[in-house]
């Protein structure tokens, strides 16, 4: 138990330094999982459907952002590593997505080849 308030105080100091509300990055952070996750999927339905899939990306992008973008917004006296950090959180996310889509896109075309090869063989 003493780790965890060493570690709460800890993160409420560096808040209070760069004057960033924990409480709302949190929610931020949480709610940022959550719109991430939703959208990634509705890119995923349009992708198999053949459909743009722009929009819903756009928004998982902006989702998954919300606290970093409030850190970068309000904070102040950022140190430059932590800006390095959200710079790889991005690039990783950035690679994620990629990767997740084009697995949806492979099992979209096998499942249509399915689809096709049976249809073919019922004539």
């Amino acid at each position: 138990m003493a780790l965890f308030i060493t570690i709460k105080d800890y993160l409420f100091h560096q808040a209070y330094l760069h004057q960033v509300n924990p409480w709302l990055f949190g929610v931020l952070y949480l709610l940022s999982k959550i719109l991430f996750l939703t959208f990634l999927g509705q890119a995923i339905k349009k992708l198999r459907k053949k459909m743009s899939v722009l929009l819903p990306l756009l928004f998982a992008a902006l989702g998954y952002s919300l606290p970093y973008l409030y850190l970068i917004i309000a904070g102040k006296n950022i140190p430059v590593w932590i800006y390095l950090v959200i710079s790889v959180i991005y690039v990783f996310s950035g690679w994620s997505i990629r990767t997740k889509l084009q697995t949806a896109q492979l099992k979209s075309a096998s499942d249509h080849a399915l689809i096709s090869g049976a249809e073919e063989a019922d004539s």
